[in-house]
Order: C-alpha cells, then structure tokens, then sequence
C-alpha cells in the first residue's frame, strides 16, 4: 500500500504519527509525509535532520508550505503543489490531519483520487461567535464534504460535524485519540523527582503546578496564571512552571500589568517550549489545563500516564480524559476565583493528590498509543480494500 500522510508541519506528525509511520513502514507499508518543513520555533529545526537523506523505515517527506489562517493565495498555492504530487503518487489512501492541512486537501481533491480522508484533531468553530462562528463552521462542512471519511477524536465533535455536514461519514476513534507514548511517560522515581525540581530551583516541599501548551487565550494561560497569582499570594511554596511559547495569531490574554508580574514572580518560572516533557513533568505535582475545547489533549494523558493529577475544564476533550474526582478535578464554573480555590484544595491536601497519582498510573494504559496504531491501520486496510477503484463512496 502505498500512503501519503498530509499534516501541517514535520513537528506535528513527529508528536503525533511517529509511532504510527514506523509501525507502518515496518509492514512494508510505503510511507510519504506531505508538509511544511518549518515551525514557529526555531528549535524545531533539528526535527528534519531524521528526514535529511531518505532511509529505509522511515516515510518520504515532501515540502509544501501549508499555512494557518485565512490566506486564500496561499492555500491555492499549497493545493497545487499537493495535487502535483498526489499526481505523481497516485497514493491508495491520502490521510489529511488539522484543519490547515484538511482544508488546503479538500482544495486540491480531484474526481481521479482514490481513498482520501480526514482527521480532524479539534474543532475552532465551537467556541467562535457572530460571522467568524458560521464562516468557519460553513469552510469547515464544505471540506468535510471533499473526503470519502472524516474522523474525529471524541463524540461530540463526531456528532458537530455531522450537524454541520449532514449526510458526510464522520466517525469517532474508538481509541483514546491519538493516545501518548507510555514507555516514555512514566511515574519518576523520588530521587529523579528530586534531581528535576533541583535543576527547576524548585525544593522537595514546594507544591508545583505546571501550564504546558500554546500560550493563548482558548488554552486558558491567561486564566491559569491569573488564578495562580490570586492563591500564591498567602501560599509562598506554590511554584507555577509554565511550559510553552507564544502563537503569532493568537493573544495570550494577559495585560501589560499581568505580564509584568509573571516576569518579576519568583513563584513562576517560564521555559519556552521543549522536547523533553517528561523531564518538567517529573517536578510537577499537578497539571492544569483550564482549555475552553480539546479533541482529545495528549497533554493530560502524558501528565496521567506519569501520575500527575489534572485540573481543568468540563469541555470536550478534557472530561474525556480526565475523571472528576479520581484523577483530578474538572470544573464546570472554571472562574479565576474556583480555579484559585481548586488550587488551594490540592496543594493543601497530599493525601489527595497522592491517591489521583496512584489511580492515574493504575489506569495508564488506556492512553497508550499502541491502540491507536492498531486502529488506524485497520482503517487503511479497509480503505486499501475499499478504494482501488476510482469511487466516491471510498472507505463507506
């Protein structure tokens, strides 16, 4: 079979399809990647070097600018280029991830393609208001549209799209989404926990809370850090960690004066993105997350799959991943004030947030990619099947 794989940028399918690429070369499977070769972070660039010269086991990857946002020109132009290659190709199944990628697929489909699908990892247009709501509910119907099967990571987008996009295929994984490295994410030990904390400044005693994600208004940074400053004020041994960068489309919500204050903090500390997670998860005692929508956030499995208990919101993706009272606390009034307060709870209370780290790392292997892997390759056995003849009702 042969597969081209459509994502917005290398560090996308790295993070989230590695796995599933190598697992599919390994079975003979033949593997391209389709995407932009930059990022925004400068330090993803070493993430190309594994691509630099074609090796056997690895996927064949193809530069093509996709780009984010509204740019009609530009998506044209990434279209074109895709339809090239798919040309070129002539893959049996075409698999497009994010919105970017999707629509820029949806744009350069033409009736000789075989199967070609879609992933959807969240959906944008749920939280939007007014005209930009319906404009991007309506670009976002009329590409689901364009593919013989759409997929979704939980079953309220599923059901979303289907509202959106009557009559369309649009199915949610049976999987926990894309689910999360399990052999890397596990519970420290006492000494690396220690070690961690050490190189952080961070002491044995203090309660660390950990951000990790796009500094951006919809993630809820802002509403973390302006909870966090509300309950450190009389808790001197509350640490925040804040693991992430800026968005250049995106604000992160703070005022100037906000700003200021996580800069002269000593109780924050702030270290951009990283590749090795793991590594501030091990100093975290817990997660938060207060997003206003999630597909299924790999960031809080990676947190539970280490025993790190989650606060967030009760929105799509977060309550499917995290269970109220088990392994963490999901609020339905997610305020600054009950955020603070849900804060306050843990970092005063050892016994509770020991008993969600022992449930977490009990229950970790529901999130382990493996299930993932294995049903997505059912998938494109069944399109493989399905769709060597030219049809559009391919994957049905």
């Amino acid at each position: 079979m042969r597969l081209l794989l459509v994502m917005p940028n290398v560090v996308s399918y790295e993070a989230f399809l590695g796995e599933l690429g190598d697992a599919l070369c390994a079975d003979g499977t033949e593997v391209h990647l389709a995407c932009s070769p930059v990022n925004f972070a400068s330090s993803h660039a070493n993430r190309l070097e594994p691509f630099a010269t074609q090796k056997p086991g690895r996927p064949t990857i193809h530069p093509i600018a996709f780009v984010r946002g509204m740019n009609p020109v530009a998506h044209v132009r990434a279209a074109r280029r895709l339809r090239a290659l798919v040309d070129r190709l002539r893959p049996d199944v075409v698999h497009a991830h994010f919105d970017a990628a999707i629509f820029t697929t949806a744009l350069a489909r033409t009736s000789n393609w075989r199967a070609t699908i879609a992933t959807f990892h969240g959906l944008s247009f749920p939280i939007l208001n007014g005209w930009r709501r319906m404009a991007i509910r309506t670009a976002t119907a009329w590409a689901v549209r364009r593919f013989d099967t759409v997929w979704v990571l939980n079953s309220e987008n599923r059901d979303l799209l289907r509202a959106a996009a009557p009559g369309s295929d649009i199915r949610s994984f049976q999987s926990a989404g894309v689910g999360c490295d399990i052999a890397r994410f596990v519970a420290p030990s006492k000494a690396d926990r220690d070690a961690s904390r050490a190189k952080l400044g961070f002491s044995s005693d203090d309660c660390v809370f950990a951000y990790v994600g796009r500094l951006v208004v919809a993630k809820g940074f802002a509403l973390t850090v302006e909870a966090f400053l509300q309950f450190a004020r009389n808790e001197p041994k509350a640490r925040l960690l804040v693991v992430g960068s800026s968005d250049p489309l995106h604000p992160t919500g703070l005022t100037s004066e906000e700003e200021g204050m996580v800069k002269a903090s000593s109780q924050i500390a702030a270290v951009g993105h990283c590749d090795d997670l793991e590594r501030y998860l091990a100093a975290t005692d817990v997660m938060v997350l207060p997003s206003f929508r999630e597909g299924m956030p790999v960031g809080l499995m990676e947190a539970l799959a280490m025993g790190v208990p989650v606060l967030t919101r009760d929105v799509c993706g977060c309550r499917d991943v995290v269970r109220n009272g088990i392994d963490g606390i999901v609020l339905r009034d997610c305020s600054v004030k009950n955020l603070a307060e849900a804060m306050k709870q843990l970092a005063e209370s050892q016994d509770m947030r020991r008993r969600m780290s022992d449930r977490a790392v009990a229950d970790r292997d529901r999130f382990s990619r493996r299930h993932f892997v294995r049903e997505q390759q059912e998938i494109y056995r069944a399109c493989q099947w399905q769709g060597q003849a030219k049809s559009s009702g391919a994957c049905h």
